[in-house]
């Protein structure tokens, strides 16, 4: 299968690789995701008038700098060599009227200094990054000093999706050239698609022009000079026959959620989720077995997750019959005017927080079946193996590293992030040999049993007195210490703290345990922490 690329023009100084710019595949279960965002109005007009796609909006697409400092997860009290990158933007007028520059996550993640320049000009001016999406894969900056804004005309977003067909222009900066360039092409397709930044399956605008390194964060322009959508990804065409010249645009709608989502709460919450597993009903004997009417049709429900809202209101083998009062098929899809779409579009448009109604079909232990109308309350999607490096007690989208060392074993969140550091971007579809089984399991099937539920890692054993006989363990997943059961990593620092008794007995998923002394664990830690230089034994979040 071809993967989705982020392209970011890079231009490493110290490394091969820069944040955004290489190809990530994520693992995702088949869940059901995410009523139209009835307060998300589109971002102002620029002007009254409508404009050709020509010199007047080639002059409102921005050159975006950026200079990274990626933390190194598997040492997360360090940081890897500073890359920068390069990338496109677009200024947009809030609906308060406030001037506002909108690009991709990706182009700024894990930005240290962003610079934003004006097309045909030379200065690069500084911008501040007001709020990241990471899930729908947008950042929203703001250039403070006026005269940035002098003579810019911000682009008109025009609401709705483009039709089938329509010429669209991809507008941006990338590898080749310095100046802009712009491309032509169609649009092909309108689906749900995999955001390569997150995993997150969101609403996307598939187009034939060529979306480059660079190309990033980039309007897409209709014949009339509206902006269509944002600029973000290609089909990574390598290992599949005839996949060129695919490239992937976020539609207007996408973009108007992140900033009512913004508006409304002053950070991004993201996309509604249910947290459950669907099986569509294309067997006329199961849909029969299930006590479905010949009318009828749906999806089952497989599982509903222990942290989601919908557990205890859905049940597995329920069957979804409508959503939002719109009938679901027994593939799964609903009608839309613009065609047929997987269900979890409806949920997508929602925000963490709402509610959405659906019918269910539900049988008892007699084999009575009745139809019930249920209200579930959507939250964001979240795996178990969790993009957010930040954890479950910071803002979504934080990335920032988190770890303990106690008595020399190293802790840290098992998150894509560690996953990434440790053994490569690629490492669901190379799946290294050095990547213990428990790992991959719990990237493929592990599930949240609550809110902040989080599986904690020994990345590695720092050499000492204290710690001889275990140097050996690495990639060793967390399970239980002292007999008690580790939710996340703040709850293993509260057992840290109250601990009493006279040894840390610390059990693993392999069935792995580690003894320590609780006394000298203590004792030497700052000897340990200073023989390997590593400034404090927690994270500043601990």
């Amino acid at each position: 299968m071809a993967g989705f690329k982020a392209p970011v023009q890079s231009k490493p100084k110290a490394s091969s690789k820069s944040p955004g710019g290489t190809e990530r595949k994520r693992p995702r279960q088949c869940r059901a995701e995410a009523q139209a965002v009835q307060d998300c109005q589109p971002p102002m007009a620029a002007t009254a008038k409508r404009r050709r796609a020509g010199s007047g909006v080639h002059d409102s697409v921005l050159k975006v700098f950026v200079s990274h400092v990626k933390p190194n997860y598997s040492q997360p009290w360090c940081s890897d060599a500073q890359t920068s990158s390069t990338s496109s933007a677009l200024p947009i007028r809030m609906k308060d009227g406030s001037l506002r520059v909108i690009t991709n996550a990706h182009s700024v993640e894990h930005a240290a200094l962003v610079q934003v320049k004006r097309h045909r000009q030379e200065q690069k001016w500084v911008a501040k990054v007001l709020c990241v999406g990471p899930d729908c894969d947008l950042a929203l900056l703001e250039v403070l000093n006026p005269e940035f804004w002098k003579g810019l005309q911000p682009l008109n977003i025009l609401p709705g999706l483009p039709a089938l067909q329509d010429s669209v222009s991809v507008m941006g900066y990338p590898t080749g050239g310095e100046n802009l360039s712009v491309t032509q092409g169609v649009v092909s397709r309108i689906d749900l698609v995999e955001y390569a930044q997150n995993g997150v399956t969101l609403l996307g605008v598939q187009i034939d022009a060529a979306i480059n390194n660079g190309n990033s964060g980039g309007p897409v322009i209709d014949a009339k000079g509206n902006c269509v959508g944002v600029a973000f990804q290609n089909l990574d065409g390598s290992d599949e026959d005839g996949a060129e010249n695919i490239g992937y645009i976020i539609p207007t709608e996408i973009l108007m959620h992140f900033l009512a989502d913004y508006m409304r709460n002053g950070r991004f919450t993201g996309f509604g989720s249910a947290g459950i597993y669907t099986q569509t009903l294309e067997s006329p004997v199961l849909r029969q077995a299930l006590g479905m009417g010949k009318s009828q049709s749906g999806v089952r429900v497989k599982a509903v997750e222990p942290a989601s809202a919908s557990h205890g209101v859905l049940e597995p083998d329920d069957v979804i019959l409508r959503v939002d009062g719109q009938k679901v098929g027994n593939d799964g899809e609903v009608d839309m005017e613009w065609g047929r779409i997987p269900f979890n579009y409806l949920l997508n448009k929602k925000f963490p927080g709402d509610s959405c109604n659906v019918q269910v079909l539900r049988g008892d232990s007699a084999g009575k079946v009745k139809k019930m109308s249920l209200k579930l309350v959507l939250q964001r999607n979240r795996n178990l193996v969790d993009v957010d490096a930040g954890g479950p007690h910071n803002l979504p989208g934080s990335m920032a590293p988190r770890y303990i060392v106690t008595g020399g074993l190293v802790m840290v969140p098992l998150t894509q992030a560690f996953l990434e550091s440790a053994f490569g971007e690629d490492f669901y579809d190379e799946r290294p040999s050095e990547m213990p089984v428990e790992l991959l399991n719990l990237v493929d099937h592990g599930i949240r049993e609550s809110e902040d539920h989080e599986k904690l890692v020994l990345t590695q054993v720092l050499a000492s007195e204290v710690t001889v006989g275990y140097s050996e363990l690495e990639y060793e997943v967390l399970e239980s210490f002292n007999g008690i059961k580790v939710n996340n990593l703040k709850h293993l620092a509260e057992l840290l703290d109250g601990n009493q008794d006279v040894y840390q007995k610390i059990t693993f998923m392999s069935k792995e345990v580690v003894v320590l002394d609780s006394k000298k664990a203590k004792d030497s830690l700052p000897a340990i922490l200073a023989q390997n230089m590593i400034p404090m034994a927690r994270s500043l979040q601990l």
